[in-house]
């Protein structure tokens, strides 16, 4: 019995010691509660083995550590300071924070971090400084400091930031310091709220100076602060389309034009939305208009649909497999919109010629344009001529005779 006594012991001792040693590359001190260690300036090229579980102060500053793993410290939740500037970080996983949920002090200044887990802070709730400056990231989300309500200093200088969220720093109630100079800005209407922010903000934002715009090309060099007034507006769209679909069955070889028109400031992001049961296609327009004649869509797509540059879209013969909703949308930096239509076939019966389009409602047509398409197609019609003459017409220009021309010409290139 007594010997199984001292075996338990022995093994409890072994246990303790190998939670609180040290790993050999590092110093490790107990001073009073804290608890030390020391593992900075050693050419380190990952995180040591072996790390005591009780560490409140851990430094591994100016090594050549390159990945920070979701495991590395997992077991380190006694953590009040951690110190990672001057490595060669580029990533650093999600969850490799998380388990720090007595962190104060975190700085991983000057590596090279794209992306950070940005999601680990939510767990970080006694945070108060935090310092990434000097880094390569792009994008703070959001609600990234929600849960640091005593959160007092931050430093995002010298990063890759174009813009920053409106709100992103409401939740900071204890926030005195905050860094942001060199970051190449877009000083565009997402950012008229850091102008007006840091001209009424009370807490210390220092080198105003160097909070500069890097784009657009006639504000670079403009500091943020003196960004004018823009106006913005939301973005609006709507479509218009013949035939008038409220009030029309399609039929099997029916030409549907559908024609998209935005507006907004900045000129938004426009976009054809096609859903088709299960299958999306989507046609993002050009903001640059060069070839108006030409549609921006390939082979793989333009047997069934014509999309051009100035919105339009057109489905030169709707069948069922055309079914579906299609979505112009919108956006810009103040929002974004959408307009929908649906379009459905009637019924299987095949119908050549759109009734708006039926040759009766062509007799104005004179006989030297209708000589064009009897019995033959001529090849010398090229694409820019109908175009020209159809697509970059308003829809309420469309009337019956210019569409039962171009229905035939349409047929003569492309059946």
């Amino acid at each position: 019995m007594e010997t199984k006594y001292l075996m338990l012991i022995a093994l409890g001792t072994a246990v303790i010691s190998s939670v609180h040693c040290c790993p050999q590359q590092c110093t490790c001190t107990d001073k009073i509660s804290h608890h030390f260690v020391d593992c900075a300036y050693k050419d380190l090229l990952e995180i040591p083995v072996g790390l005591p579980s009780n560490v409140s102060t851990l430094s591994l500053t100016a090594n050549k550590i390159k990945v920070l793993k979701s495991k590395d410290f997992i077991n380190l939740t006694k953590v009040t300071s951690f110190w990672m500037a001057h490595n060669e970080i580029v990533t650093v996983e999600r969850g490799t924070l998380a388990s720090m949920i007595q962190l104060k002090n975190l700085d991983m200044s000057y590596n090279k971090i794209i992306y950070f887990p940005w999601d680990d802070l939510s767990n970080l709730t006694a945070l108060q400084l935090f310092k990434m400056n000097n880094n390569e990231m792009t994008n703070i989300p959001k609600n990234a400091f929600s849960n640091l309500k005593d959160l007092r200093s931050i430093r995002i200088n010298n990063n890759k930031f174009t813009t920053i969220v409106q709100g992103t720093f409401d939740a900071l109630t204890s926030m005195s310091h905050l860094q942001i100079f060199h970051n190449p800005f877009v000083c565009s209407c997402k950012l008229e709220w850091l102008r007006d922010w840091i001209v009424k903000s009370s807490i210390s934002i220092p080198d105003k100076d160097n909070i500069v715009c890097e784009a657009p090309a006639f504000l670079k060099g403009a500091t943020v602060t003196s960004m004018p007034k823009l106006d913005c507006k939301a973005p609006s769209v709507s479509i218009a389309y013949q035939p008038i679909i409220d009030n029309t069955e399609l039929y099997e070889g029916y030409m549907v034009i559908l024609n998209c028109e935005s507006k907004g400031n900045p000129k938004p992001d426009v976009a054809w939305e096609i859903y088709l049961g299960n299958q999306l296609i989507t046609f993002p327009l050009p903001h640059i208009v060069e070839k108006r004649e030409v549609p921006i869509n390939g082979a793989l797509t333009n047997t069934r649909f014509l999309v051009f540059q100035n919105g339009t879209l057109i489905i030169p013969h709707m069948s069922k497999k055309e079914e579906g909703n299609y979505t112009c949308s919108a956006a810009n930096d103040m929002g974004k919109a959408t307009h929908s239509v649906r379009l459905d076939v009637a019924c299987t019966k095949n119908h050549a010629i759109n009734s708006m389009l039926d040759t009766k409602a062509a007799g104005n047509v004179s006989g030297d344009k209708l000589d064009i398409f009897e019995g033959k197609c001529r090849t010398n019609v090229s694409s820019q001529y109908i175009s020209n003459h159809a697509f970059n017409l308003s829809l309420n220009k469309l009337n019956p005779h210019v569409l039962f021309i171009f229905l035939l010409l349409r047929q003569c290139l492309w059946v």
